[in-house]
């Protein structure tokens, strides 16, 4: 067990200590104030060789707490396992000695460059080696994911499906339930447009994966790859990402932001994507299906102009 032998009033926890290195000594704790649903802190650990290694918590308190550190190290313990150079190492999962209530998620701090968004070869690096390296590999054939997980504050399920039209279909219902709990009754229009989505666009743009003898395979997707989800590290020439979402999802559900028009990225992005991973047949759906894939932002009329005129295609 590491030790806190610092001169101040709150120490480290020790199930925090037993988490780090054997024989080190705590010699920082900085808070960084880096998320807005839990809080975060940097650890300096001076090693029993005189050096100094980083480690980064999330922290937060309760059930949901629990349940948001548990979700963090799930994602981001499987992400590891198929591409460790660009996901920070996960250290430990676990619960405050002196606080039951106080859950946390440890990993290797990494330090990175708050800077312009990487060109396209190298955005889409890591979640095109995550395809390649994990499809086939869910641990039940299945798509979904053992835990449920966060975006932000909002737990989404995650349970295990056969069919992946079955999957994302529930998994729509429930986006836009929930945006209805949250932002009110919707209008007449609002309302007959989410109908057609799910009940038209939907069948039609993901049914033919898996008709007249083809079929998808469950990848391993961060599924929260926004812009904000990936940074240059210090040396500002190698990409790591963050902040997973994970689920064993068809790989194209990763290509939903790349297509969001709130995001700068677009169509060089996607090309640069499918330079290494195949399109999914039939091919010539592969657009629709993209932009069925953004998820839902009532106040952005651009979004809302793609998903009508989907809507008016099918």
């Amino acid at each position: 067990m590491a030790k806190d032998n610092r001169d101040v009033d709150e120490k480290v926890d020790e199930a925090l200590l037993a988490s780090f290195p054997e024989g080190g000594e705590v010699c920082d704790a900085v808070p960084l104030g880096l998320s807005d649903w839990c809080d975060t802190t940097r650890y300096d650990v001076r090693l029993r060789d005189g050096s100094v290694q980083r480690f980064f918590e999330k922290r937060a308190n309760g059930q949901p707490g629990y349940e948001l550190a548990e979700a963090h190290w799930m994602s981001e313990t499987s992400l590891y396992r198929f591409i460790p150079e660009f996901i920070p190492r996960p250290v430990a999962f676990g619960t405050y000695k002196s606080r039951p209530d106080k859950h946390f998620f440890l990993l290797e701090f990494v330090d990175m460059i708050d800077d312009d968004i990487p060109p396209a070869e190298l955005y889409v690096a890591p979640i095109a080696a995550l395809h390649l390296r994990s499809v086939g590999e869910s641990p039940t054939g299945m798509f979904g994911f053992p835990v449920k997980t966060w975006f932000g504050d909002l737990p989404q399920s995650n349970d295990w499906e056969k069919s992946w039209e079955v999957w994302w279909t529930k998994h729509m219902s429930f986006v836009v339930d929930r945006e209805e709990r949250i932002r009110g009754t919707r209008s007449p229009d609002d309302t007959q447009l989410v109908h057609d989505f799910l009940t038209m666009v939907l069948p039609r743009c993901l049914r033919p994966l898996e008709a007249e003898g083809r079929s998808v395979q469950p990848t391993l997707c961060h599924a929260d790859y926004w812009p904000g989800n990936i940074r240059y590290k210090e040396d500002n020439e190698s990409i790591i990402m963050y902040d997973a979402s994970a689920a064993w999802c068809h790989n194209e559900v990763e290509m939903a932001p790349l297509r969001n028009p709130r995001y700068p990225l677009g169509k060089p992005y996607i090309k640069e994507y499918w330079k290494h991973v195949p399109i999914s047949e039939p091919e010539e759906d592969a657009d629709s299906r993209i932009v069925q894939l953004a998820s839902l932002y009532p106040n952005e009329e651009k979004l809302r102009d793609m998903l009508v005129n989907l809507v008016f295609k099918f």
